[in-house]
């Protein structure tokens, strides 16, 4: 039983040890490695088994470091990014080396017209990926004013995906009406669709789900920077 226990601990801190180490997706990296090629193709090139190449992209086993080596040099890939996923590689885009993108930045509340780049802000592309986002259909808007008081405050950044058009309950959404870009709570109530202010001193937009609105719905916040100063 002691034995059992201790093996199963051992297996535990082997696998946080590689998690913790960036080792544990060797196999991925690896499968960038290949470039397209059959694993047999690519077993011939590094002058390795194909068993064993299978074995790697399956994450069954792990390469040594003379085989590391001798694929970093065939490869043309730094063996420092191959085994722990740091540092640049020519098979990284430029997007994922820097780990961030560069999203378009508009100002909240400005008329229509004037809806456009005017400037961008990088954020750390891990949190588009969590969202299941494509950062190209993201925007960024500074908000102004105190009608979404206490959720949303003057100066904070709202990040909208303009891909998510759909109106869910309950849900933050960039809306455009009378000439303005400005961030509404969806509520569906029956027959109509309301958009909501967090602060309840502001009126509630009604729209009937069967009629022509006269609000556009721009897209879904995401993500939500509150200015603390």
């Amino acid at each position: 039983m002691t034995e059992s226990i201790t093996k199963k601990q051992d297996e535990k801190e082997k696998t946080r040890t590689l998690t913790d180490t960036g080792v544990i997706n060797f196999r991925n990296r690896l499968s960038l490695v290949l470039e397209g090629v059959s694993g047999n193709a690519f077993a011939k090139k590094v002058g390795m088994s194909e068993a064993v190449i299978r074995d790697y992209l399956s994450g069954k086993t792990y390469p040594s470091l003379n085989r590391l080596a001798t694929i970093a040099q065939k490869c043309n890939v730094p063996i420092e990014w191959l085994v722990t996923g740091k540092g640049e590689c020519r098979l990284l885009s430029e997007t994922e080396v820097r780990g961030s993108v560069h999203i378009p930045f508009h100002h909240l509340n400005d008329t229509v017209k004037s809806y456009s780049k005017i400037e961008s802000i990088p954020f750390d592309i891990t949190l588009i990926k969590h969202q299941g986002c494509n950062h190209e259909d993201l925007v960024a808007v500074w908000a102004k004013g105190d009608s979404m008081e206490p959720t949303i405050s003057n100066h904070d950044i709202l990040i909208i995906n303009k891909a998510h058009c759909k109106p869910i309950d309950g849900y933050l959404y960039a809306v455009e009406y009378e000439d303005q870009i400005s961030i509404k709570r969806i509520q569906n109530q029956g027959a109509n669709l309301a958009l909501l202010c967090d602060n309840p001193k502001y009126p509630t937009i009604i729209g009937d789900k069967h009629e022509p609105q006269e609000f556009k719905i721009i897209g879904h916040v995401v993500y939500l920077l509150k200015d603390l100063n």
